[in-house]
C-alpha cells in the first residue's frame, strides 16, 4: 500500500511553542510573574508568559528557558527549571507546552527586551482562591457564498458538528484571559 503521508501533512501544519510559568518570591510569598506584550509584537497589550516558537533542534523545555532569558534579560543561572505543567493544541494547529520554574531575582531587578511592555506578579494564594470564570463558546461554520450545499445530504440542513472552546478570564488588573489563563488554570490546579 502506498504511504499517503497523511501524518506528515498534519504534522507539517503544527506550530510548536513553549512558555515558562515563572515563580518569583516577593515578601516571602510565591507569586507568578507575567508579561504585558509590547506594541512591537502581535497581540500587543495582552498578558502572557515568557515564551515563543521552538527552534529546529531544540526541545520544548529548552525553548521555554531560552525565550524567558531573552525576554526578561536573564542569565541561565537566574532560572531554576522545575517541571512540566501542561499542553494545549488548538484548532489553529498551535501546539503549546508550558513549563514552570523559579526566577532567582527580585522583581525590581528584572529588565526586559522590546517584546515586553512591563512585568507584574500575582500571589499564588490569590490565584488559588480566585478561580477564573469560564465561557463555553461554540466554533461556528462560516460558509462561502458558493459553498456546494447541493452536493451533500440534506444540503443546508446538514447536521454539521460544532466544536466548543472554554475561554477563561481571571479578574485581575490587567485581565488574564485566553491561552495564558488556560495554562495558568492548569498550573494552579496542579498545586492543589
Amino acid at each position: 500500500m502506498k504511504n499517503l503521508l497523511v501524518d506528515d501533512e498534519f504534522f507539517d501544519k503544527i506550530r510548536n511553542y513553549a512558555v515558562l510559568i515563572p515563580i518569583i518570591e516577593i515578601n516571602g510569598k510565591d507569586h507568578i510573574l507575567f508579561e504585558v506584550r509590547s506594541q512591537n509584537i502581535p497581540q500587543p497589550g495582552e498578558v502572557s508568559f515568557p515564551g515563543g516558537r521552538v527552534e529546529m533542534g531544540e526541545t520544548f523545555e529548552e525553548a521555554a528557558v531560552r525565550e524567558t532569558m531573552e525576554e526578561l534579560l536573564l542569565d541561565y543561572d537566574d532560572i531554576e527549571y522545575q517541571g512540566y505543567s501542561s499542553m494545549i493544541l488548538n484548532t489553529s494547529y498551535m501546539h503549546v507546552k508550558a513549563f514552570y520554574g523559579r526566577i532567582h531575582k527580585k522583581i525590581e531587578e528584572i529588565k526586559y527586551n522590546e517584546e515586553v511592555e512591563k512585568v507584574f506578579a500575582i500571589d499564588i494564594d490569590y490565584l488559588k482562591e480566585n478561580r477564573p470564570k469560564s465561557y463555553h463558546t461554540p466554533y461556528r461554520w462560516d460558509f462561502p457564498e458558493d459553498f456546494p450545499f447541493d452536493k451533500i445530504p440534506n444540503g443546508r440542513e446538514y447536521n454539521f458538528r460544532t466544536g466548543f472552546n472554554d475561554v477563561y478570564f481571571y479578574d485581575t488588573d490587567p485581565v488574564i484571559w485566553g491561552l495564558t489563563a488556560k495554562l495558568l488554570k492548569n498550573f494552579i490546579e496542579s498545586l492543589d
